[in-house]
């Protein structure tokens, strides 16, 4: 059947488009993607990482039908496949994953703000006059159902993409992964995506590229900085014009700068250090590994209020002290591969993957920033006694 367009992508190549699947990228809720870059604020480190969720949406799509073939799934299985692979990022808000903590405030995690569009907008409409089961949709979606683990586990289609296109777009080499072989080596067991044996070393490889990219681009320290000011200039212009959540998610990135910039206060102020480069800098950095682990789970829920607490001890203004917790979740060592003895997860059969777990647990470092005038009221061993004290004193926060 000939294909309805044709998009050329500079990752996969030509991207065939049906007519289904063509009436949903021009929605509105998919057109909205193309002003919401795939990784927030990142391109104000890499100039080049302009890429945005629709052109991820598409390379997601593409890959769902490649890996489909592969499994020999039957057409219908392979289009719905491929429909949530297109809508399983229509639930972002601005900037992707850097309001994604306000997201979860107003009640919705971005997968369940899909299931929300799928269901209320004009998406499900034309998924219903394509004879296409919405529920099914959202299942795969969140990961659910025969196929869900394609669209979302530990191996999936999406991580995939971003590793590949994050890594084209930023300029490294460091993501480039063997694609074909990694399909190649996938089968279903129990609707689990797993690695058939012998395929080990393809694994090895895209857990070397995830390490690598998570090491120099996703946890770049200027980047976690900039988002950092930039999640909690947010969050006070959200609560500061009571802005709800629908007006929230139609926002897309041009929408949420302009109105930062016309507004007035610590969101204006913060929104100006960013445009001019005038960023926090860091004023203590520590090993998670060495952080209790209740402690350390209490700063992760209350970043805002404990740096609250730290500007008032130290004398400095409200909202000049972040304190940034990285996630430690690392799903990727959960990947299910074949041996002689079953199914094992991979850090268990192999000593690289062994190896890139610890190595990223122990590169893992919470840090605190304040801006460059107020470095002098937070010296680091100053700070450095005051964490130690504050674990052994968890009341102090609560």
């Amino acid at each position: 059947m000939k294909p309805a367009k044709i998009i050329r992508d500079p990752i996969h190549g030509s991207i065939e488009l049906n007519e289904l699947e063509l009436e949903l990228i021009d929605s509105p809720q998919l057109q909205r993607l193309r002003n919401i870059k795939q990784n927030g604020l990142c391109f104000l480190i890499y100039p080049a990482m302009n890429s945005t969720r629709f052109e991820h949406s598409l390379g997601v799509m593409y890959l769902a039908g490649v890996l489909s073939d592969h499994l020999e799934l039957d057409k219908n299985t392979k289009q719905l496949l491929r429909v949530a692979g297109l809508l399983h990022d229509i639930g972002h808000c601005a900037f992707s994953h850097t309001s994604d903590d306000l997201l979860v405030d107003m009640g919705y995690s971005h997968e369940e703000n899909a299931v929300k569009l799928i269901a209320k907008t004009e998406i499900g409409d034309i998924l219903d006059r394509f004879g296409m089961d919405l529920k099914k949709v959202s299942n795969l979606i969140n990961g659910k159902g025969n196929f869900g683990k394609i669209i979302s586990s530990e191996i999936d289609i999406d991580k995939m993409d971003y590793l590949i296109r994050d890594s084209y777009y930023a300029g490294v080499a460091y993501g480039i992964i063997d694609l074909e072989r990694i399909i190649r080596g996938m089968k279903l067991y129990n609707n689990e995506l797993v690695i058939r044996k012998g395929n080990r070393e393809a694994v090895e490889a895209l857990l070397i590229s995830r390490n690598m990219m998570y090491e120099t681009v996703y946890r770049h320290h200027t980047k976690r900085i900039i988002e950092a000011m930039f999640k909690r200039a947010l969050k006070r212009f959200i609560y500061k014009e009571d802005i709800d959540y629908e007006e929230f998610i139609g926002m897309d990135d041009i929408d949420l700068v302009y109105r930062l910039r016309n507004t007035s206060g610590y969101p204006k102020e913060i929104m100006d250090r960013v445009d001019e480069r005038r960023l926090f800098k860091i004023a203590y950095s520590g090993k998670t590994s060495g952080i209790e682990e209740n402690f350390r789970r209490d700063m992760l829920e209350n970043e805002d209020g404990i740096g609250e607490k730290i500007a008032e001890d130290f004398g400095i203004e409200s909202g000049y002290v972040l304190v940034d917790m990285p996630e430690t979740k690392m799903s990727e060592f959960r990947i299910r591969i074949e041996s002689e003895d079953g199914l094992k997860y991979i850090h268990e059969v192999s000593t690289l993957a062994r190896s890139l777990k610890e190595s990223e647990e122990e590169k893992m470092n919470f840090s605190i920033y304040v801006p460059p005038e107020d470095m002098r009221k937070l010296r680091r061993f100053e700070v450095g006694e005051y964490i130690e004290f504050s674990q052994r004193k968890l009341e102090r926060f609560i």
